[in-house]
């Protein structure tokens, strides 16, 4: 298995993880048609260690509206909109975590930087190996990008 399909299994295998038991979404699965837009929120974690890099995570606003509702147990629309930030960039932080962990086993030590919500710290993305992938789940659809240079 070459690092491009390892990189995306442990990436799918941290968003099954994390749906699966924290979100308590079984129906979670890849699907290969884009879930989000430009427009949509999104966070960003920044990478350094033995790779340098990032994942984006695109969420649709009513997939973001879904999963706030899920974190703080709320249905007030003002409250839900309120904590996107916060609701995002920990769904990132535990994503990311996860995938962080599971990268030892292809060797890597990795730092990961405070989630950023709708603000992208790498700006100039062609110098890096990119991964797209899409999922689909009981609180939406929604997109993970993750830019990467190995490093060494």
């Amino acid at each position: 298995m070459n690092n491009y399909d390892r990189y995306a299994t442990y990436l799918v295998r941290s968003v099954g993880h994390i749906f699966r038991y924290f979100l308590d979404d079984t129906t979670v699965e890849e699907v290969f048609e884009t879930q989000a837009r430009d427009a949509d929120p999104r966070v960003a974690v920044e990478i350094s260690g033995t790779l340098a890099g990032e994942i984006l995570i695109n969420l649709p606003k009513k997939t973001l509206d879904r999963i706030t509702m899920k974190f703080i147990n709320s249905e007030d629309v003002k409250i839900i909109r309120k904590c996107h930030g916060d609701v995002a960039g920990e769904l990132a932080n535990l994503i990311t975590g996860t995938f962080a962990n599971q990268m030892q086993y292809a060797r890597h030590d990795l730092r990961l930087n405070a989630p950023e919500f709708n603000d992208d710290p790498i700006a100039m993305k062609t110098l890096y190996e990119n991964i797209n992938l899409s999922f689909n789940s009981k609180y939406g659809g929604f997109d993970i990008d993750f830019y990467y240079k190995e490093k060494g």
